[in-house]
């Protein structure tokens, strides 16, 4: 699966957020999808590490930007979340939490971090309710 691929999953189950991919070349570190009620930060691997101690690699873990990003908007009170897929499982990090651990944690870690972790079913029946109850 791909980022874009993800972005295909959730985009019907957040409709009533109206949610809006956002391609920005020119405001580097920009998330992903804007939603009414903040924003979203995609990222995907097909594996997870075969050994527990590994730290989680994503194919493209949060930049140097995304960072400064996510941790700007969190301290003006804006609210992001990055959603991380990983083989069938994915995990809904705070912004400033995926900002910290993101390419630095193991499995475990992640997961420990993470606000919820879902199958493919339960993303799309819960997400929406996640977001709409973090405004």
């Amino acid at each position: 699966m791909s980022e874009a691929a993800l972005w295909d999953m959730i985009r019907k189950p957040l409709r009533p957020l109206d949610p809006q991919r956002v391609e920005n070349s020119c405001g580097k570190g920009t998330p992903d999808v804007n939603y009414v009620g903040g924003w979203l930060e995609l990222k995907q691997q097909d594996n997870w590490p075969k050994r527990p101690t590994t730290k989680v690699r994503l194919d493209h873990d949060l930049t140097k930007e995304q960072r400064i990003w996510i941790n700007r908007r969190e301290k003006k009170g804006g609210t992001v979340f990055v959603l991380v897929q990983v083989a069938r499982d994915y995990l809904l990090l705070s912004g400033g939490v995926a900002a910290t651990i993101i390419g630095e944690a193991t499995e475990a870690e992640l997961r420990e971090a993470a606000m919820h972790v879902w199958t493919s079913k339960t993303l799309k029946e819960n997400l929406l309710t996640c977001l709409q109850q973090a405004k």
